[in-house]
């Protein structure tokens, strides 16, 4: 039987229109480093960008780092005593693809604002391109738009002509770092369109002030930068028998939103040769169709074949939360004056080294269940049948 390993990660249709895709190219191994505000930083909190991206590109064997820190500007990034610039920590975790994520704070300048903005934005995106942080080449460099502000019920944040005010600022800045990444060469992710249809769909907020996302708005942000990302299309698997009469499939595992429930789950298998055809699971049918109705597509319905893959992607989620855990205890440590500042002579050079060389080696072990666990177990038989 010939084998095709077909992908599929469900996302919403808005976002980036195809004429806007990235051209970032993720190969085998890459590590990704997320670097800019409190809206990169959040993301660690709720798994859902990373534990997607692992589930979308298993083969690839990707892994994540997410270096921001809130508040943070692209030329005003402070932190504690010789704890280090950002540059230092992108070569320790050797980051081969970089997300930039800037706009939001510098906004608040307004119109007044915006040419330093740019300016800063240029300088760092020239800084970053002709850095060497894996130790063999530049990093491949995406940058991310800035979100809109959500307007929230009255009472619970400004008034909804703020809000407007706020999104003009915002969409500005927006076009800005659009311009400069063009000029730069640099993919630029637009997601400011996404999140906002997220935020009219929605009836519940999916912010806790107006500002930053809830969990349901990590949800939704995260698929809007997958769809930027070019992962593969809108709930489906789309594959491609080349004339063949059979073919395996093996789906993606579905980490479940936060009710719970993944998208459909449709399938379309083109270059079939003529007949009918059952996709089978073990000894049970989830659909049946001729060749013409398969290329053009079949939703799955079959619960218990989706309660499987959604399984396998919770315990995916929930591994890739313990790693952003572990890796955030030891990059940005409570007790980081011991270990890197002024009492790092004569305490902590102690013990703390061999503590943080162990932290390290319990996220790189869970980088690798996490690679481990994104490769979906089943497998997925398309046969030609007599009707």
């Amino acid at each position: 039987m010939k084998k095709l390993s077909a992908l599929l990660f469900a996302l919403v249709a808005a976002g980036a229109s195809a004429a806007e895709a990235s051209t970032l190219q993720l190969r085998h191994g890459d590590r990704l480093c997320l670097v800019g505000n409190t809206f990169a930083e959040r993301f660690q909190l709720f798994g859902y960008f990373e534990s997607g991206l692992l589930a979308a590109f298993p083969d690839l064997e990707l892994s994540v780092r997410n270096l921001a820190w809130s508040a943070d500007e692209t030329a005003l990034r402070p932190r504690p005593l010789d704890f280090g610039a950002v540059d230092r920590h992108l070569e320790a975790q050797g980051a081969d693809v970089v997300l930039l994520f800037y706009g939001a704070n510098e906004s608040f300048a307004g119109n007044e604002g915006l040419p330093a903005f740019r300016n800063d934005l240029g300088r760092l995106l020239r800084h970053v391109s002709k850095q060497i942080y894996n130790g063999s080449e530049p990093p491949r460099i995406a940058l991310v738009s800035p979100i809109p502000q959500q307007a929230l019920p009255s009472g619970r944040g400004l008034d909804a002509a703020a809000v407007e005010r706020r999104n003009v600022d915002l969409r500005d800045y927006a076009e800005a770092a659009r311009a400069v990444a063009a000029e730069s060469g640099v993919p630029f992710l637009d997601i400011f369109d996404g999140v906002a249809a997220a935020f009219a769909a929605e009836p519940a907020p999916l912010t806790v002030n107006g500002v930053h996302l809830n969990e349901a708005g990590y949800w939704h942000a995260s698929r809007v930068l997958l769809e930027a990302l070019d992962v593969p299309a809108p709930g489906t698997v789309a594959a491609s028998a080349e004339g063949a009469a059979e073919l395996e499939i093996r789906p993606p595992v579905l980490p479940p939103g936060p009710n719970g429930k993944p998208d459909r789950l449709r399938i379309s298998v083109r270059d079939l040769a003529p007949g009918y055809y059952a996709l089978r699971r073990g000894d049970q049918t989830l659909a049946s169709a001729g060749d013409g109705e398969w290329a053009n597509g079949l939703q799955i319905q079959e619960t218990s074949a989706i309660a499987a893959l959604m399984e396998a992607g919770d315990g995916l989620r929930r591994v890739v939360l313990h790693k952003s855990r572990l890796f955030f205890d030891r990059y940005r440590a409570v007790n980081g004056y011991y270990i890197y500042g002024g009492r790092k002579e004569p305490f902590g050079v102690h013990s703390f080294p061999p503590e943080m060389v162990r932290f390290d080696e319990l996220v790189g072990e869970l980088d690798l269940e996490a690679a481990a666990l994104a490769r979906s177990d089943e497998v997925w038989r398309l046969e030609r049948v007599d009707r």
